[in-house]
């Protein structure tokens, strides 16, 4: 997704974490990698708050200390829920012109399932630490 924050544009997907990153972020919570999604997903942590910031706004660089990393918290978290909406709307409106262009062939094509890191297709940081 790309988060628009005091005029600049980021770039930033959950999946694209790192096991460094998210042991970086484990030691600073001191949560599980799973619960800081939790805590992330309700807003109930501004240390996991901070980490997504660090994430986003510094590219999640394991030289920059995230306690280091400061933004108004507000206007990223309104920017982030923005990034969200508008990713979803994209989504929904290539869901809908894919139905309208008719039925997929079943015949003649193959392509290979999306797999994720809990091969269920979610992509949220506490699934994928989730169990099968």
């Amino acid at each position: 997704m790309i988060i628009e924050y005091e005029g600049q544009r980021y770039s930033f997907d959950f999946a694209d974490i790192t096991v460094k990153q998210a042991i970086q972020l484990e030691k600073f919570s001191g949560m599980p990698f799973g619960e800081w999604g939790k805590a992330v997903a309700t807003g109930s942590s501004l240390l996991a708050m901070q980490a997504v910031g660090w994430l986003v706004l510094h590219g999640g660089d394991l030289s920059v200390p995230i306690e280091d990393c400061d933004f108004k918290l507000a206007r990223l978290s309104g920017a982030i829920g923005a990034a969200n909406a508008a990713e979803e709307a994209a989504e929904a409106a290539a869901a809908e012109a894919a139905g309208a262009a008719g039925p997929r062939p079943t015949g003649g094509t193959s392509t290979a399932p999306e797999v994720t890191a809990n091969g269920a297709g979610d992509l949220s940081p506490e699934s994928l630490t989730a169990g099968p």
